[in-house]
């Protein structure tokens, strides 16, 4: 059996107290704050630098139905920690029911986390992709910025696609609520097995 082992960081990030490498032993650990690898530079004892890791994707567990309700939430487990400094790619994908009536707003949530800049492309659509399509591009790094907001067709699904630079860290949320306030046959739902991926690339 191996007897190395990988140490995690503190829940704050940054390296393990006891963190160290050499020129010609690179050290490896994994930030506590984002659950990513970090690996030793081999300039000095305690430098180290981001290893591109893999995508965290939450998948929705459930079906949201929004029933007269305009005030936006996060959608369940679309949140992630996110750096200072840190580069980020991501994806979301959202099965919808929705009306006329009720629309979707998506928007995203920032929780002391700030943004240098971000890219995003929003498209939503019928099923038949040729009723009411809407595709938004958009730069706007305001937290509660609305990506998609419209109750133009019954809307089937919906995809984000972006990359974002992170000023301070803090947490990344995606939320959504009804464009307009409806109830009964024009509740607005997020279906189950919606997912959004958020990856660290830099």
């Amino acid at each position: 059996m191996p007897t190395n082992h990988i140490e995690i960081g503190p829940s704050a990030g940054g390296a393990p107290v006891d963190f160290y490498n050499t020129p010609s032993a690179a050290g490896v650990y994994v930030d506590g704050a984002t659950g990513q690898p970090v690996m030793g530079t081999l300039t000095n004892a305690t430098s180290a630098q981001f290893l591109a890791g893999s995508a965290d994707v939450k998948r929705l567990a459930a079906s949201i139905t929004y029933d007269a309700n305009v005030v936006a939430a996060t959608i369940t487990g679309f949140s992630w920690s996110v750096v200072a400094s840190g580069q980020y790619i991501f994806e979301m994908y959202l099965p919808l029911t929705v009306t006329t009536v009720g629309g979707i707003t998506v928007s995203f949530l920032l929780t002391t986390a700030t943004l240098t800049s971000i890219e995003y492309h929003a498209y939503i659509s019928t099923a038949t992709d040729n009723t009411g399509a809407v595709s938004v591009r958009g730069t706007t790094t305001t937290s509660a910025t609305k990506i998609i907001d419209t109750k133009t067709a019954a809307y089937t699904y919906a995809k984000v696609v972006g990359s974002m630079v992170v000023n301070a860290g803090g947490t990344f949320a995606w939320q959504a609520c009804q464009n307009t306030s409806a109830t009964g046959g024009d509740v607005s739902i997020i279906l189950l097995g919606a997912y959004a991926k958020m990856q660290r690339v830099a």
